[in-house]
């Protein structure tokens, strides 16, 4: 059988989703100014807000929503620096402990350590895989298939994330490499009782020598 193969021009139209795709990046060198509470509040939402007609920002299987967010600030405007955890239903932070966790929290990383508690704050995002397992249950393979779309659910939440920072002009970076069970056992806790960590996402502006800082990808 003679191979055909099909060419696909990635010309076209600019748009302002395809402009993005194009400019995201992971970044590890973060700049020592401050995040602004708007810009963490738009990351947020992107990772797990509410839309006008009462959806979610992510698609979520059977609309179970297994996903968690705890966010571990130390260099935010108008945030004393702590852990909070994001209210998706009201878009509210509750605080759960005063103090700068970022070194604690980026000590469970398995090799990330130094970069990971420069960033403003760190966003450790969990699920509920064992509520998921129990509700797809039915599904195959048995007791399975809800880890599948826990992880699933993860990944949308966390392209989001990187999006709104690329739009914004901030820096963001998915970390996955860490040890589990020191992270489930932080005081304070940034993993929700019930709940499995799934990513550690650094969030604030590049530095200047970043080579994907606002002041670079304009040309200045």
């Amino acid at each position: 059988m003679t191979e055909h193969v099909v060419p696909l021009g990635t010309s076209g139209k600019q748009s302002p989703l395809r402009t993005l795709l194009w400019r995201r990046r992971s970044t590890r060198s973060f700049s020592a100014r401050s995040l602004s509470l708007d810009a963490l509040a738009s990351i947020l939402w992107a990772a797990q807000g509410h839309t006008a007609d009462g959806h979610r920002v992510c698609p979520s299987a059977h609309a179970r929503y297994p996903l968690a967010l705890s966010i571990v600030a130390g260099d935010v405007d108008g945030l004393a620096a702590g852990v909070y955890t994001y209210d998706a239903e009201s878009g509210h932070l509750r605080l759960t402990a005063l103090g700068d966790h970022r070194d604690a929290v980026a000590q469970t990383a398995l090799v990330d350590h130094e970069w990971l508690k420069q960033s403003a704050a760190l966003l450790v995002l969990t699920g509920d895989i064992d509520s998921a397992n129990r509700h797809f249950a039915d599904q195959p393979p048995a007791g399975r298939r809800g880890q599948r779309y826990v992880w699933l659910e993860a990944g949308h939440a966390s392209q989001n994330i990187y999006l709104q920072a690329t739009e914004t002009g901030l820096g963001a970076t998915l970390v996955a490499g860490f040890h589990d069970d020191r992270l489930q056992d932080l005081d304070p806790t940034v993993v929700p009782a019930e709940h499995e960590p799934l990513a550690i996402l650094a969030v604030g502006l590049p530095s200047e020598d970043s080579a994907w800082s606002p002041r670079k990808r304009s040309g200045q």
